[in-house]
């Protein structure tokens, strides 16, 4: 026999109706796959000395790939926590359909 830790989520996804769900998490999955596609182009490329952002402040190269990375990070930790509460809601919503509400 297993063991393990049951929990009953309640959760409020803001601005993201009912029937967006499925489409929401798409549009994160997304948006990380191309933050993803964008860190390994900085990769395969032959490192400048100097980088402008895009307010077109100059950085070196290193102080630049840093700060870059770590906003994509940010932004692809921020999808996945989205996606896994949109996957919460989606499950809630096959297993209880009536504990499911828009307010």
């Amino acid at each position: 026999m297993s063991w393990g830790t049951y929990y009953k989520h309640e959760g409020y996804l803001s601005r993201i109706g009912q029937n967006q769900i499925g489409s929401k998490r798409e549009e994160c999955q997304s948006i990380n796959d191309m933050l993803w596609h964008e860190i390994l182009a900085y990769m395969a490329m032959t490192p400048p000395v100097m980088m402008k952002d895009e307010e077109g402040i100059e950085y070196p190269w290193a102080e630049f790939i840093a700060m870059k990375v770590r906003e994509f990070r940010e932004e692809i930790e921020d999808n996945t926590r989205l996606m896994a509460r949109l996957d919460d809601c989606a499950e809630a919503q096959e297993e209880n359909p009536e504990n499911i509400t828009e307010g």
